[in-house]
């Protein structure tokens, strides 16, 4: 009797000593994308100056920002850099917190969903992820977003609808694009239950709800020119259907994209083998993870025949149905030699992007530098003019607050060449130094010479006319 329940025991606590063993994989990778000494992505330091505007003068409105998202993950960044101290490493570690939470937020909800065996496999493929962990080291909201869908989903599969309310609302505040995502969470949450009744509708609308009134109420206060509703959709360019030009060349930077989730592409067919496996038979987990293949091919779909803007970032949430899909089928595999050939496939993918040689999230090389650029732009004297096409956020940021120096954006060479003689000189050029060739033949040819003054190595031009136009 006594061996018996010995056995018990010990077949309970296996599960959990894989699932320390995954959490500390997925936090020492995590750690070393987070460790990486990179400069911020334009976006990233664009949200980095408004939280530091937040921590440091209890700016909560914003005002005259151009704010085009909700508030909740601008005041997470602010909370860290009040805390912590004002860093890219500081931004960034609250991702990679959401990051890890979201692994054990997928296996809790795999394991509701599906099976102990799904939850372990669908938990290790979020772990090793190359998109997942790339993001974990981010400024960016994504994972934030991420977070709260798979806490909604889990929370109400386990019939606490006012919490999934609570989470779906934290989505809502974070981005808007949560909107989209949150009715495929809610619907796998609901899979679980075994009724739905109209309390627990009632209680998870609430939190929604409320939330949506505070922000409407923070938006008026701001009393910016354009909000942040409207900003949502005018920045990321008309949602028009794709032209017919568009359709291959927006196809395969999807699916390229897409790819990173497990890093070997061959590997994506496991997600068709899990649908496929989900069509054959008539169980609740079957029904799981059908949802969740609809919720992932109506995503991919929208984001590929409307002009989307194709930013990686995007697919972040759908991590999790990938991972879903992928383990619902491997669960059903007897062999454990091929389910570790699987993760054998994905492990070289992941070490590379906790190396930093990956082609998503932060591309470290082309702002490398830009600190030091920043550095050189407030030691110039007087009030100079720095024109600028390709590190306008990312400079602004490292500029400080308030920057002695103009910086003055231009869209092309031709346009900058119209202006540049009839402006106060000297005036000063920042560049990438292999970017640049084309714009200094150009500004030559209006009559202005450019001499590198700093290489960061990021190139600081100092530009003097031969003759200064009336």
């Amino acid at each position: 009797m006594d061996g018996r329940a010995d056995r018990r025991l010990d077949a309970a606590a296996l599960p959990l000593h894989r699932l320390i063993a995954l959490l500390l994989i997925a936090a020492a990778l995590r750690a070393a994308v987070l460790g990486h000494d990179v400069r911020f992505h334009p976006d990233e330091a664009l949200y980095a100056t408004y939280a530091r505007r937040m921590a440091r003068y209890g700016d909560l409105l914003l005002s005259d920002a151009p704010l085009d998202k909700p508030p909740l993950g601008l005041f997470v960044n602010a909370l860290s850099f009040s805390a912590l101290g004002e860093h890219e490493f500081t931004a960034r570690l609250p991702a990679f917190y959401f990051s890890l939470l979201g692994v054990a937020a997928c296996y809790a909800l795999l394991r509701r969903l599906l099976n102990e065996r799904a939850a372990l496999i669908g938990m290790a493929i979020m772990a090793l992820s190359p998109f997942d962990l790339a993001f974990s080291g981010t400024a960016f909201h994504d994972p934030l977003l991420t977070l709260c869908c798979l806490l909604c989903a889990l929370t109400l599969s386990r019939g606490h609808s006012l919490w999934a309310g609570i989470f779906a609302a934290c989505a809502v505040a974070t981005k808007q694009s949560a909107l989209q995502f949150l009715p495929i969470y809610a619907l796998l949450g609901a899979a679980a239950l075994r009724r739905l009744r109209a309390s627990d509708l009632a209680r998870f609308s609430a939190p929604i709800c409320a939330v949506i009134i505070a922000l409407a109420m923070w938006s008026a206060a701001r009393a910016a020119p354009v909000d942040f509703w409207t900003l949502g959709i005018v920045n990321p360019g008309a949602l028009r259907l794709i032209r017919s030009d568009e359709v291959l060349p927006r196809l395969a930077r999807w699916l390229t994209l897409y790819s990173e989730s497990v890093g070997f592409a061959p590997l994506l067919a496991l997600v068709i083998y899990g649908v496929w496996r989900a069509l054959q038979r008539a169980t609740r987990a079957s029904v799981s993870a059908l949802i969740g293949a609809c919720g992932l091919l109506i995503t991919l779909l929208a984001y590929w025949l409307i002009a989307f803007p194709m930013y990686d970032r995007y697919l972040l949430p759908l991590m999790p149905l990938t991972a879903l899909l992928i383990a619902y089928g491997m669960a059903g595999w007897r062999s454990r030699l091929a389910v570790l050939l699987v993760f054998a496939l994905i492990v070289p993918f992941a070490l590379r992007t906790a190396r930093n040689e990956h082609g998503i999230g932060v591309q470290s090389a082309f702002y490398h530098g830009v600190d030091q650029l920043a550095a050189h732009i407030n030691a110039l004297d007087g009030a100079p003019i720095v024109y600028d096409h390709w590190l306008s956020w990312e400079l602004r940021y490292y500029l400080g607050d308030s920057p002695r120096a103009q910086l003055v954006w231009y869209p092309s060479a031709e346009w900058l060449s119209r202006d540049v003689c009839r402006l106060p000189t000297p005036s000063y050029f920042a560049a990438p130094e292999a970017a640049a060739w084309r714009w200094l033949a150009v500004l030559n040819a209006a009559g202005a010479r450019l001499q590198p003054i700093a290489r960061t190595p990021l190139v600081l031009y100092r530009i003097t006319c031969e003759q200064a136009s009336p």
